[in-house]
């Protein structure tokens, strides 16, 4: 049983809330498609415990925008993230090598940061508000994570009024802002805010257990329970228990 509230609680509400968010939103942009399927890879090798070697996902993140790049790496800095930020060298290492465009790199070190604020004592929406700077300018580049923060704290944590506003925004059709992957980032950070509660049981009803896309759906018919074999296996990494040996089954065959 899952803590309400807890890390584990709020990684899985993350991880939930972003492919809501990504279903719920009505015709992505053709070029925003693709960082579904990363996710799903990211976190499967993350959980494996094999990280993210800027050799092999170079290519990869380097043609995401700002917001879908610090989805796709969320499994990683999850992992790496502590209450003190003890790797950020190591992320923004890892970051630099990536050899990423400058508003995907800001995403993905701001995601950072934001993910070792809440890992301390105080965290949820008030802790995720005192993550806003006084001195916002570098937060409010296009599709940067400032952006989403600023509306999830804005709508009081509450994931339908921060979808609304944003989907009010256009951010879905803004290219800058990188499509579906935008909204699909205010539900990431909605969900570490709040955990599955403030999610609403009536939403993962429709998108998760109940979900039957009349069109390909680009999560591959992912479901509540391979969401939370996820979730669950990149808490047990972040805990520093031992991944599972390679003959453990991983949802949808997610093996690379």
């Amino acid at each position: 049983m899952v803590q309400a509230g807890s890390q584990h609680d709020r990684l899985a509400a993350a991880l939930d809330a972003i492919v809501i968010g990504d279903r719920s939103t009505a015709h992505p942009k053709p070029t925003d498609l693709g960082w579904q399927e990363g996710l799903l890879q990211t976190a499967a090798a993350c959980a494996r415990g094999e990280g993210l070697p800027s050799s092999h996902w170079r290519a990869h993140f380097q043609v995401l925008t700002g917001p879908a790049a610090a989805i796709n790496a969320l499994p990683y800095l999850w992992v790496m993230a502590d209450a003190h930020g003890h790797h950020r060298a190591a992320v923004h290492r890892w970051v630099e090598e990536l050899e990423l465009s400058p508003v995907a790199a800001m995403a993905c070190e701001q995601l950072f940061a934001i993910l070792c604020q809440q890992m301390g004592t105080a965290h949820g929406l008030r802790a995720l508000a005192a993550a806003l700077p006084g001195d916002s300018s570098s937060w409010d580049e296009p599709g940067s994570v400032g952006q989403a923060l600023g509306l999830v704290v804005q709508s009081q944590g509450q994931f339908v009024v921060a979808v609304g506003l944003a989907r009010q925004r256009q951010w879905a059709a803004m290219s800058p802002l990188g499509g579906s992957c935008a909204i699909a980032l205010v539900g990431l950070l909605t969900g570490l805010a709040g955990g599955r509660a403030g999610l609403g049981a009536a939403l993962r009803q429709r998108w998760l257990l109940d979900y039957r896309p009349a069109q390909p759906d680009p999560w591959r018919g992912l479901d509540a329970g391979a969401l939370a074999t996820l979730a669950a296996s990149l808490h047990r990494r972040w805990a520093g228990v031992a991944p599972p040996s390679t003959s453990a089954p991983w949802p949808l065959g997610l093996r690379v």
